[in-house]
């Protein structure tokens, strides 16, 4: 299995310094206090007034005090591991994992590129080609499956992910009861019940409802989480210029009362149960009324939100690998490679919605398989530059001498394949070299590397007995 190297860039950059960062927590400080929130549970309701705030019907208005001891009580960091019970993400600090997104209700078909109806055997190819893909750390569904019953969705999604691959899984749930069952699938796939309460191998993404407004069914699903220690991620699914400001800073500072509301709500039910900061903003294109995941201002803004929650010491969550892009084409190639590179540098923990295009309407193998090697590539640009008397090739120049060439030294032969990245899609070859090989473009070896994929073993599905236990919880009704 692939993808579970702990990772942090060398090269880093901030968007908001520490002057900033206290701006933007002071004004959603002051939102939170003045505006307040929507919160539509009465469990939520009553945790809430019992801690000190003060509740008009649904309308909640939040004090610092509050907020800061839910900081304070928060954790760090979080280990997530794999379906056989192995660490396989340690969210926390700038180590980055990327992986895949959810709930596509088209995907483009990999054989006729049609774009259809997304089905449960997507979900399963999906789930098999990130399993081998070394940059793909976890998975999400990629698709909402059409042949699959609406009330079954969310816990078939998880049994068609956790029977195809060991890696972590990011899942949604449409109800309380669909994520009890999940939780239970869960667990059957694990090695036993208390290596899965000591790495979870699920996590959970929540959202609560831009501007400021926690429905009941979120608040139930951050309430059953904490209850149980499952890890959660609270994640507005804004619109800067629709449900949320238009300008950066604005966007930022509602977003930052949103989650941090939620968290109070998380932490009273369980001080110290594991929750990820979510932090990804989407752009409503005044133009085309689109939510629009590829013009800069998306990652500026998650990358700036992914900061705040970074300062505030909790594991982040952003976007990154996706594309408005309509085919897998130059536009989605080019708006993938930038946005993985604005995440890789901004140092957000977990990275979804790798491989999206049309604005997360449709998924796309192919546009997977080329972000896997884009991430790679982030990976070694931004990594560290190792320092040695070898390294420094002292040496090695001594013997080359002025006017030499390095092909024929030792020293090349000995560092080649450590120092230098070698691609399997992007080609490098001569013009006659590529025409013999076929002349493929870049899209036709992308397509030929995820049927590829498909086609070989699958040494990450899961055995008889785990399918048995997790076909008994599908059977129950």
């Amino acid at each position: 299995m692939s993808g579970t190297t702990h990772w942090e860039p060398a090269v880093r950059f901030e968007i908001l310094n520490e002057a900033a960062r206290g701006a933007i927590h002071a004004a959603a400080l002051e939102i939170l206090e003045s505006t307040g929130c929507l919160v539509e549970s009465e469990r939520g309701l009553e945790l809430l007034r019992r801690a000190g705030a003060k509740a008009e019907g649904s309308r909640v208005r939040l004090g610092a005090r509050l907020v800061e001891k839910a900081l304070a009580t928060a954790p760090r960091n979080i280990t997530i591991g794999d379906r056989e019970g192995r660490p396989a993400m340690e969210l926390g600090g700038r180590r980055v994992y990327f992986g895949t997104g959810s709930d596509c209700i088209f995907t483009r078909d990999l054989e006729t590129g049609e774009r259809r109806k997304a089905r449960r055997q997507d979900i399963v190819d999906f789930a098999l080609v990130s399993e081998k893909l070394e940059s793909i750390s976890f998975v999400m569904s990629m698709g909402l499956p059409a042949d699959v019953p609406g009330e079954r969705l969310d816990f078939e999604e998880f049994a068609a992910m956790v029977l195809a691959t060991r890696k972590p899984l990011v899942f949604t749930a449409l109800s309380v009861p669909g994520l009890d069952r999940i939780r239970r699938i869960s667990e059957a796939a694990a090695p036993s019940p208390a290596e899965h309460a000591a790495r979870p191998h699920l996590v959970l993404y929540a959202e609560p409802v831009s501007p400021l407004k926690h429905i009941g069914l979120s608040v139930e699903k951050l309430l059953y989480c904490a209850e149980r220690g499952l890890p959660v991620t609270y994640s507005p699914g804004s619109m800067g210029g629709g449900t949320i400001p238009i300008t950066c800073a604005g966007a930022v500072a509602v977003s930052v009362a949103e989650i941090l509301s939620g968290l109070v709500i998380h932490q009273l039910v369980r001080p110290g149960a594991p929750f990820i900061f979510g932090g990804a903003i989407g752009v409503l294109d005044m133009s085309t009324m689109v939510n629009a995941y590829g013009p800069p201002e998306a990652p500026q803004w998650g990358t700036a939100l992914a900061e705040m929650g970074a300062g505030y010491g909790l594991p982040t969550w952003s976007t990154a690998g996706c594309s408005d892009a309509k085919l897998f084409d130059g536009q989605a190639a080019a708006e993938s490679a930038l946005t993985v590179a604005w995440a890789a540098l901004g140092g957000a923990n977990l990275v979804h919605d790798v491989g999206y295009l049309e604005s997360g309407l449709t998924s796309s193998l192919p546009l997977l398989v080329a972000s896997d090697e884009l991430i790679a590539v982030v990976r070694r640009m931004a990594g560290p530059v190792r320092l040695s008397r070898e390294s420094l090739a002292i040496e090695a120049m001594s013997r080359v001498g002025p006017g030499g060439n390095f092909l024929a030294d030792e020293h090349t032969l000995e560092h080649f394949r450590e120092e230098h990245w070698f691609a399997r899609l992007a080609d490098r070859r001569n013009f006659q070299g590529w025409l013999e090989a076929g002349g493929a473009d870049y899209g036709e070896r992308c397509r030929a590397r995820a049927r590829e994929l498909l086609r070989e073993p699958h040494e990450g599905q899961a055995g008889p007995e785990v399918a048995r236990r997790v076909q008994a919880i599908l059977d129950e009704g």
